[in-house]
C-alpha cells in the first residue's frame, strides 16, 4: 500500500541503502500497520421522545405517547375535572386516556407513591373522557358508557372499573366522567372518607363520577397527554 512504498522511498533518499530494503519483505521491517480510518458514525435517526418528567410508553401503533402526572397539592376536593383540562393545556397537552393496562397502572403506581409521601392513602386522579350518548345516567356496560377524549387514544382496553362501576347514578353536571382510584392496600377509611371504597376499588381503577367540584376523594391529581416530539 501507499504506506509501506513512502516507507522505501524515505529510507533509500537517506542513505541507508538496498540492504535494509530487502528486509522489508519479511514483514519485521516495518511497524505495524495502521488501522483504517473509522467510518463516522451514521448520525441517529430522530425518534419521538417526551419531555423530561413525563413517562413514555410506546403504543401498539407506533406512537410515543407522553403522560405526566399532575400533583396540584389539592386535599380538599376543589379541582374539577376542567381545572385539570386547564393545567394540561398549559403544558401544550390534554387530559389523557389509557391505551392499555400497562399506561394504567403505571401512572397509579406512581400516583401511589407520591400519594404515599404526602402521608395520605386514597386520592382521585382526572382523566380525559366524557360519557358516550345517552349514557350519562344509564350504567351502558363497562366498554360503552364512556369514551376517551385525548383524540389519540383508541379502544377500550385502559378500561377496568371498581365493583358496580359504572354505576347508574344521576351526577351533577351536564356530562359524567371517570376519575381513577389512587388508594393504598393499606387504606383507612378517615375524615371525608368511606370504607367501602377499600372494598370498590384497588390502586388504578375507575370510576364513574360526576366531572365537577368538590370532588372525593378530597386529594386530586390528573393525568396528561401528547405525542412525542422528534428529536
Amino acid at each position: 500500500g501507499s504506506f509501506s512504498s513512502s516507507e522505501s522511498w524515505s529510507s533509500e533518499e537517506h542513505g541507508h541503502g538496498h540492504g535494509h530494503g530487502h528486509g522489508h519483505g519479511n514483514g519485521h521491517g516495518h511497524g505495524p500497520r495502521p488501522r483504517p480510518p473509522r467510518p463516522p458514525r451514521p448520525t441517529p435517526a430522530p425518534r419521538n421522545e417526551c419531555d423530561a418528567g413525563w413517562m413514555r410508553f410506546e403504543r401498539p401503533n407506533g406512537l410515543i405517547w407522553c403522560i405526566f402526572l399532575g400533583v396540584p397539592g389539592v386535599t380538599n376536593g376543589y379541582f374539577s375535572q376542567h381545572d385539570a383540562q386547564v393545567a394540561c393545556s398549559a403544558l401544550g397537552a390534554t387530559l389523557t386516556g389509557y391505551q392499555n393496562d400497562n399506561e394504567r397502572m403505571t401512572v397509579a403506581n406512581e400516583a401511589l407513591k407520591r400519594l404515599t409521601t404526602m402521608g395520605r392513602q386514597v386520592g382521585g386522579l382526572w382523566l380525559g373522557n366524557t360519557n358516550t350518548a345517552g349514557c350519562r345516567v344509564a350504567n351502558c356496560g363497562p366498554f360503552t358508557t364512556f369514551q376517551w377524549t385525548d383524540g389519540y387514544t383508541t379502544g377500550v382496553a385502559g378500561f377496568k372499573w371498581g365493583v358496580g362501576e359504572p354505576d347508574g347514578l344521576n351526577w351533577p353536571g351536564s356530562t359524567a366522567c371517570a376519575q381513577q382510584f389512587i388508594i393504598s392496600p393499606n387504606f383507612v377509611a378517615g375524615a371525608n372518607e368511606y370504607a367501602s371504597w377499600k372494598t370498590h376499588f384497588v390502586n388504578g381503577d375507575l370510576d364513574k363520577y360526576q366531572c365537577t367540584s368538590p370532588a372525593y376523594p378530597f386529594t386530586r391529581f390528573y393525568a396528561c397527554g401528547k405525542v412525542g416530539v422528534r428529536r
